[in-house]
């Protein structure tokens, strides 16, 4: 009868075990990139998993001992928690964040816009060489063998009314001793990196004694002011110029705003930019180049900064899309030259509020590809993020003559959609990889601006325009980790090629070739002589001195990780392990050797950093919804 009370036991534990799976594949995935794995590390990351699977333990075999009903209860429970637990996994490793409200709240808003997105969520490694679909699957078999058993063990177990008191309670009381000292050690533990020890089930409750206690005590220290507060555009004024050589006058203006596109893949170390890029070498070569760094690597922070020479919100909230008007150097234009301004895009308009963003910093009309494309079946390669390239830019010049023709100059903003996931731009056959199939679709938009300027050359319009290239992000490879955006402060991630063209004119060369997307604005501005303005701004123009320039960054997760660059060196601080690695940039490019920095250092760049989170979150609380 005793064996058939031990056989409870020792299902149920084999059952529970597996809400440790979701970790230890977790743990794997992250082994080769960041983490230690060390006894003592791979005990700190399951901690908290060890006490949620204890607990569980304790919950299942006290009340299927009391009633076999609450079988059926506990194992759809447990189910539900396992299926959530491998959904964290996920998050963690494309995101470097626990699953949370945010995420879930974002991701059901944009629901119909991340589908493509799946095939990376379901069909990327996930841990072991394997995908996460396949992941799921494996648990699946094993969490309906695991109950099955202790459903059969249940069974039994009342069929003869075992029962033993004594050794029950013996056995409960070790448990909870057990359970304690976990739950002890979880307090007194540091977090780990990116939050790996976290269990969403668990940490809420463990969160809330290590606040009340005080076995981690932390001593509040005075935030610094932030350096690169808001400064109104007509100061550059007080900034030397470049050099004597007179301005161009401009009518035009055009932004092309490369989707997903990385400094390194065009103008990295080892690429042979003229072969690979040829439009964009030769734009480079003969107008204005630099490596910029953005403000947050995502589509909707990076049109914000672009286009309104302020830092974006450093948290998942589109901040950006809320306002009904927003000041942006589109505005100015409009208002002191004479300009009206257009879009054409084939990313869909209805993403984050891109048409609501666009019509809040003055841009009147925005188009999608199949509103103006002369071919009304052109879609190819085509997915729930956007439509093909085939037809953005010969399409929109009719548009753009229009305006001319009313005696305006215009403001063209394009969004090509090419280099965005899931890189499907040609329907090449021959096997590659994600990083060669994102650079072919690169090379697909190069050939696309060529030809965009020839049939602006023939319309009679290129002469007289100027033309702005800037991505709005970059894009990792599993460089450091990790795939896509949003989540790493490397430089793969955070930096894109911005060129300043026109055909013809010799534009200024700046001594530095390192920028931020905030400093596009008020460079446009110095361009078209609109500097003597109100408009706040955080960046420096192009064409002014530029000093020893400090570059602020932050990733689209709140409290993830933010970073600074002050060349030649690179700090990146994560929040949650509350830790700072710095690179030597300039002899490290590719961020491959890390230093940890302490003391005096450490403090300094920390709160720095703090500085810039906490400005820019009060410099967006204090925006109103307001009309012009």
């Amino acid at each position: 009868m005793r064996i058939r009370a031990y056989l409870l036991n020792i299902t149920v534990l084999l059952a529970v075990s597996l809400f440790l799976a979701p970790k230890i594949i977790l743990i794997e995935f992250f082994s080769s990139r960041w983490i230690d794995t060390g006894i003592a590390s791979i005990f700190l990351f399951i901690l908290q998993d060890l006490i949620l699977s204890t607990i569980i333990y304790l919950i299942t075999t006290t009340l299927i001992s009391k009633n076999k009903f609450y079988f059926y209860l506990l194992s759809i429970s447990s189910g539900f928690i396992l299926l959530c637990l491998l959904l964290d996994m996920r998050v963690r490793e494309l995101w470097l964040k626990p699953l949370d409200f945010q995420i879930i709240s974002y991701s059901l808003q944009h629901a119909s816009n991340l589908t493509s997105g799946i095939e990376i969520f379901l069909n990327q490694s996930s841990g072991f060489g394997l995908t996460f679909r396949f992941i799921v699957f494996i648990l699946f078999l094993a969490y309906l063998t695991t109950w099955l058993l202790v459903g059969l063990t249940t069974y039994k177990i009342h069929t003869h009314q075992i029962t033993n008191k004594e050794a029950k309670s013996k056995h409960s009381a070790l448990l909870i001793l057990f359970l304690s000292t976990l739950f002890l050690g979880s307090i007194f533990t540091k977090d780990a990196r990116y939050d790996l020890n976290v269990n969403i089930f668990t940490n809420p409750l463990i969160a809330t004694f290590k606040s009340i206690s005080s076995l981690n005590p932390t001593q509040a220290k005075a935030i610094l002011e932030f350096e690169q507060p808001t400064y109104p555009l007509s100061a550059i004024n007080d900034i030397q110029k470049l050099d004597s050589l007179p301005t161009p006058d401009f009518k035009n203006l055009v932004f092309i705003v490369l989707e997903s596109v990385r400094w390194n893949s065009i103008f990295g170390a080892g690429v042979n930019t003229g072969e690979k890029y040829p439009v964009f070498e030769k734009l480079s070569r003969e107008g204005m180049l630099s490596k910029s760094y953005v403000s947050v690597p995502h589509s909707s922070k990076g049109y914000y900064s672009i286009l309104t020479g302020l830092h974006a919100y450093p948290d998942i909230e589109i901040k950006e899309a809320m306002p009904l008007y927003q000041p942006s150097i589109i505005h100015e234009l409009i208002k002191k030259r004479n300009m009206e301004a257009i879009a054409f895009s084939s990313l869909f308009l209805q993403f984050e509020n891109m048409d609501g963003f666009l019509k809040s910093v003055g841009v009147s009309n925005s188009y999608a590809v199949s509103d103006i494309a002369s071919d009304k079946n052109h879609p190819q390669n085509n997915n729930s993020f956007g439509e093909s390239d085939e037809h953005l830019f010969s399409s929109s010049v009719s548009h753009l003559k229009d305006i001319t023709n009313k005696g305006k100059g215009f403001i063209a903003l394009y969004f090509p959609f090419a280099a965005h996931y899931p890189y499907s731009c040609t329907t090449n056959s021959t096997p590659q990889t994600t990083l060669a199939k994102y650079e072919e679709c690169i090379m697909k938009t190069d050939t696309l601006i060529g030809e965009m300027l020839d049939t602006f050359d023939k319309s009679g319009i290129l002469d007289s325009t100027l033309f702005v290239l800037v991505g709005d992000h970059g894009e990792s490879f599993g460089e450091h980790g990790l795939f896509i955006h949003n989540s790493s402060m490397h430089e793969e991630e955070v930096t894109v090629p911005l060129i300043f063209w026109a055909n013809g004119k010799i534009l200024p060369k700046n001594t530095s070739t390192t920028s931020h997307q905030t400093d596009i604005a008020p460079t446009i501005a110095d361009f078209f002589g609109v500097t003597d303005s109100p408009l706040n701004i955080q960046g420096v123009s192009l064409l002014r001195e530029q000093g020893n320039r400090v570059f602020f960054m932050s990733t689209f997760f709140d409290e993830l990780s933010s970073a600074l660059v002050e060349y030649p060196h690179k700090y990146i601080y994560e929040y949650s392990q509350d830790a700072i690695t710095k690179y030597n940039i300039e002899d490290d490019p590719q961020e491959k050797t890390p230093q940890t920095i302490l003391g005096n250092e450490f403090d300094t760049i920390k709160n720095r950093l703090l500085s810039y989170n906490l400005y820019q979150k009060a410099v967006f609380a204090k925006q109103p919804e307001q009309t012009e």
